[in-house]
């Protein structure tokens, strides 16, 4: 029997939302031929949702095939880690269940790749109403799983041709961004940023741009105090090693399109990166998780249930999720490792 080798990596995708976009996409490039020659998919759904993808898509001819873990997967076919299903999955829309085999399908694959079996992890749009459970799932998407695991080490960063953005406060609410913030934690993100854009982008010495929290950057304390008392003394010192610039207003900077005379930009909050990042890069960009010892990547949107069944929904934001996520695979064997393995990091 023909199985998976070095040759190929083996790409793992969760399932996202059942009811969502992310399903669609995926199987709409599977059904191509264009990636046979450069990676295995395995997928982690159930059996039946699968087949219920395939009738709604009019995809007979997708074949697929059942294996047990990733080692078994063949080449050149879309292979199926069937997972157990409770109820029925609704297309378009979500639901409890919908929500329960998004977080199986997520947390089973983030398992695999910590056990070194998938080579990229690509995860595919959730909804957050039913993927969060405060009581079996208290983590309000893939990102803060992943903090969960690895605490202190991940980032979520967006990619896009024009705009690379760290975030450093992910999913919380406004109200609590200037109470997150800390010297400590802002220093830890451009920093880490900073090794991200050097081993896994290939650029030696990253400039980086660092937006304020106030507006006009707190108009010397007028508008707000943490650029004077901490922000500017903090990037002045990292300037003295590494080219880092700001606190810059994230109006000006954007509205005079500075972000082109820097490799990436540390937004403190998630509107104020997400906003410009959305607008410039649209369906073409993708997120990406520094930190992690195995490569994850998703696309750059949401469940979109109003594009299911319709052929406006575009893959090119899953297509850079995985290819670009190749590309970031091929850097890393080309350099040091930087980040410790799974079994060491627990």
């Amino acid at each position: 029997m023909e199985t998976a080798s070095d040759d190929k990596p083996i790409i793992g995708f969760t399932i996202g939302e059942p009811g969502g976009i992310g399903p669609q996409l995926l199987l709409t490039i599977l059904q191509g031929d264009t990636w046979k020659d450069e990676f295995i998919p395995v997928l982690y759904a159930p059996r039946r949702v699968i087949e219920q993808w395939r009738s709604f898509l009019g995809f007979s001819q997708l074949r697929y095939h059942v294996i047990r873990q990733p080692v078994e997967a063949r080449p050149d076919i879309l292979n199926l880690i069937d997972l157990p299903l409770a109820g029925e999955v609704r297309l378009k829309t979500t639901s409890p269940e919908n929500g329960a085999l998004a977080r199986l399908s997520f947390t089973r694959a983030v398992e695999d790749a910590q056990k070194g079996l998938l080579k990229l992890l690509v995860t595919l749009p959730v909804d957050k109403a039913t993927f969060y459970d405060a009581e079996r799932f208290p983590y309000r998407g893939h990102t803060e799983y992943l903090s969960h695991l690895y605490p202190g080490k991940t980032l979520m960063v967006m990619v896009g041709e024009r705009l690379r953005v760290a975030v450093a406060t992910e999913h919380i609410p406004l109200s609590r961004v200037a109470e997150t913030l800390t010297p400590e934690r802002v220093e830890q993100v451009i920093l880490q940023f900073i090794e991200a854009l050097r081993i896994d982008f290939a650029i030696p010495k990253p400039r980086i741009a660092v937006l304020a929290l106030n507006p006009h950057a707190g108009d010397g304390g007028i508008i707000g105090t943490e650029e004077e008392t901490w922000l500017k003394p903090l990037i002045a010192r990292l300037s003295q090693e590494h080219l880092v610039g700001g606190p810059y207003p994230a109006d000006g900077f954007f509205g005079a399109r500075h972000f082109y005379g820097v490799d990436g930009i540390v937004a403190l909050y998630h509107d104020q990166g997400l906003i410009p990042f959305k607008l410039l890069e649209e369906w073409e960009g993708y997120q990406y998780t520094a930190g992690l010892p195995f490569i994850r990547t998703a696309p750059d949107h949401g469940v979109a249930y109003d594009k299911v069944g319709t052929p406006d929904g575009s893959i090119s934001s899953l297509s850079a999720a995985i290819w670009e996520g190749l590309l970031i695979l091929q850097r890393r064997k080309n350099t040091a490792p930087y980040l410790p393995s799974a079994a060491s990091s627990e």
